[in-house]
């Protein structure tokens, strides 16, 4: 009996490494719905009585940089598309008129 031992009518095979039960599989999936978190952050400012002043400010400041800086990114973009008109037409009247 090449790699087995006998003790007390039991076959033990000899392992140089234990072997791990498998970990089981508990992925739960997690859904981010942004607008969602919001609006109950906007709600619970205006229904939780304990919500400090202060608190609400911070929110309407942080809202109001939010959509400044989207504002700004638009901005930019059309500034970037009226500089690369300039500089074609620039281009154009000194090499071709």
């Amino acid at each position: 009996m090449d790699g087995l031992i006998k003790k007390k009518g039991v076959h033990m095979k000899i392992v140089a490494f234990k072997t791990r039960k498998p970990k089981p599989y508990n992925y739960k999936p997690l859904f981010y719905d942004k607008k969602k978190e919001e609006m109950e952050k906007r709600l619970r400012q205006y229904t939780d009585p304990a919500e400090a002043g202060s608190e609400r400010l911070r929110m309407r400041i942080r809202d109001n940089w939010r959509v400044r800086d989207a504002s700004n990114r638009s901005l930019s973009g059309k500034t970037f598309v009226i500089y690369i008109l300039i500089a074609f037409a620039l281009l154009y009247f000194i090499f071709f008129y």
